[in-house]
Parts: C-alpha cells; sequence; structure tokens
C-alpha cells in the first residue's frame, strides 16, 4: 500500500487521562504558537495572532473557541464574567498579546480564568517581540 493511499491514524482520546489531554493540548498550543510566530514575525496585532492561531489549531484537528466566556459564579449565581481569548480542546485557556513585554496582570487574567472555569492549564503569549514569550499559568 502506498503512503498516499494508507488511511490516516487519528489516535483515540478515550480512555486517556485528563491530564494527559490537557498535556496534550497545551504541547499543540505550543507548538502553534511557536509556527505562527515564525511564519508572521513580530510587531502584528494581537488581533492578528489570534486569528492565525485559531486557523493553525484548527489545521490540526483540535478544536479552538475564540472569545469563550466564562461566568464567575458564587452560591450558585453569576456574579461576573471573564473572557479568554481562545479555549483549546475546552482544555487550555490562552491569552494572546502583542506588547512589548508580557506583563504580569497577563498571568492574573489567566488565573482568574481558570478560577472562574474550573480549567486547569492556561498560557498567556506575547507575540510582539523577536521571539515568542510565553507563560504556563496552572
Amino acid at each position: 500500500m502506498s503512503p498516499a493511499s494508507r488511511p490516516l491514524l487519528v489516535p483515540s482520546r478515550a480512555g486517556l487521562s485528563r491530564e494527559l489531554l490537557e498535556d496534550r493540548a497545551c504541547a499543540e498550543t505550543l507548538d502553534a504558537a511557536y509556527r505562527v510566530h515564525e511564519a508572521l514575525g513580530a510587531w502584528h496585532l494581537a488581533s492578528t495572532y489570534l486569528e492565525a492561531l485559531a486557523v493553525e489549531l484548527q489545521f490540526r484537528g483540535l478544536h479552538a473557541h475564540r472569545a469563550a466566556s466564562m461566568s464567575v459564579v458564587y452560591r450558585g449565581r453569576v456574579v461576573g464574567s471573564l473572557e479568554a481569548d481562545l479555549l483549546v480542546e475546552n482544555r487550555v485557556l490562552v491569552l494572546v498579546r502583542s506588547e512589548p513585554a508580557l506583563q504580569r496582570t497577563d498571568q492574573f487574567d489567566a488565573l482568574r480564568g481558570l478560577a472562574a472555569s474550573g480549567i486547569r492549564v492556561g498560557l498567556a503569549f506575547n507575540f510582539g517581540l523577536p521571539d515568542l514569550v510565553f507563560s504556563r499559568v496552572c
């Protein structure tokens, strides 16, 4: 059977631990971000990188929900809301920036999103420099 005629093997997610799925989604997101930064370079608007990252993740077969809104609940009532730039596979919260530096407030925004959503892993990216800068927040 020639390589072109072989069926694509898609790994099953059944039976994989939550941690492993989070690690896979996180690793794919990191790799996708590096690919986007390598292709586009620095100095574009954050919205440009966000769209390119969503396209790259979709190309890789991952679901990336843009502008994911999360409710902050207290005693069964919604008391606030937060928005993540991307939510990858409903497991990794992603913030995308294009600034002179990744700010401490970006990490706090990621932590607030994790607390509100129950998601355990967040990534804050800054594409606005010659080298991609990111922070993993747990």
